[in-house]
């Protein structure tokens, strides 16, 4: 039987990363440090599937533009989908017959106390809420967001690593998962931090067991449900609300319906980009 796993990856949650240069300043010293310590966790995220005999991964490069791992060096076993990534963004590879999906290096999102470089998919929008179709209300971040991307097509996500924030909010939004905290929130940009080997053992265990248990988390099935998302200032909402598909509720809040959830996405995904244009 073949195996495969997709892995999307972030940067904020990774191993030694705490300092809003590390994500944001691209080119520099302290990103170029960060992307070695992003490469680092998924080298240990891809052992852990090995152990657990994966036989095809594909990886995205889910941070910003893409550009922060290199192909130089992968097994053979693994694709890595780079670059500017639209459409399912984070997602982008992940489609019917997948058997699993781990999330490494995520972040809590935004407004979440002493999470790291938390916020939820870019600078301008303060919130999501994702609204059911009996009317039920739940916030959520770019862990939610992604995993119901890969509940549409029927795909469990099984392990999450970041800090202990985004460990309690994984476990909230999908009840068995398996976690791995690489470092503790102090404020928005300060952590407790662990040695690197430390962490990087603990996210190569835990996948290893994530995709050798014999129950996994249900996949998340947000067909007919909406979301609303609230932006920082009117002017990015004005922006926003461009976008076919979606309605204006106030100066800051728009709604995006669709029966099919990889629509919704889609247009979120349109929505934030149109926003810091």
């Amino acid at each position: 039987m073949n195996v495969r796993v997709f892995i999307s990856v972030d940067i904020e949650g990774i191993t030694g990363v705490c300092r809003v240069k590390q994500a944001d300043d691209l080119g520099s010293p302290a990103w170029r440090d960060a992307c070695g310590l992003m490469r680092g966790d998924l080298d240990a995220t891809l052992e852990g599937c090995v152990a657990a005999g994966v036989d095809e991964i594909v990886v995205n490069d889910g941070h910003y533009d893409g550009d922060n791992l290199s192909a130089e060096g992968l097994p053979p076993q693994v694709t890595l989908m780079s670059g500017a990534q639209f459409g399912l963004s984070m997602m982008e590879g992940i489609g019917d017959g997948f058997d699993a999906a781990l999330f490494v290096g995520y972040h809590a999102m935004a407004g979440t106390q002493a999470a790291v470089l938390a916020h939820t998919w870019n600078g301008e929008v303060s919130s999501v809420t994702v609204v059911g179709p009996g009317g039920g209300r739940r916030e959520v971040g770019e862990l939610g967001l992604n995993a119901a991307v890969a509940g549409a097509f029927g795909v469990p996500v099984v392990f999450a690593s970041g800090d202990d924030k985004l460990a309690a909010e994984a476990r909230a939004m999908l009840p068995g998962i398996e976690t791995a905290a690489v470092k503790t929130g102090v404020s928005r940009t300060a952590a407790s931090l662990c040695d690197p080997t430390t962490a990087r053992q603990a996210i190569r265990a835990g996948v290893d067991r994530a995709l050798r248990a014999d129950r996994r988390p249900s996949s998340l099935d947000w067909r007919g449900h909406s979301l609303e998302v609230e932006f920082g200032r009117a002017e990015y909402c004005d922006k926003a609300a461009v976008c076919p598909g979606t309605r204006r509720l106030d100066g800051r809040r728009l709604l995006i319906a669709a029966e099919d959830y990889l629509d919704v996405y889609r247009a979120f995904v349109a929505c934030a980009t149109l926003a810091e244009s």
